[in-house]
């Protein structure tokens, strides 16, 4: 339908709505291509914060296994 849209702007030269037309595409996508690298940032901080906990667990786990052998 926008393809239509257009074609029918840019053969009747309404180049401002042409430009219009335009500028939403162009605005719409990097929109679409911003919230995906939001959810993105997201999803690798929810990973960061899952391995800094295993990594506590781990760290307490070695230092009690290295007090149990003195």
């Amino acid at each position: 339908m926008p393809l239509r849209r257009i074609t029918e702007h840019v053969k009747a030269q309404n180049w401002t709505a042409v430009a219009l037309d335009f500028f939403i595409v162009v605005v719409g996508v990097f929109i679409g291509i911003q919230v995906a690298n939001w959810n993105d940032a997201r999803g690798d901080r929810a990973e960061y914060e899952r391995a800094l906990a295993r990594l506590s667990v781990e760290i307490d786990s070695n230092l009690a296994m290295l007090e149990s052998r003195e």
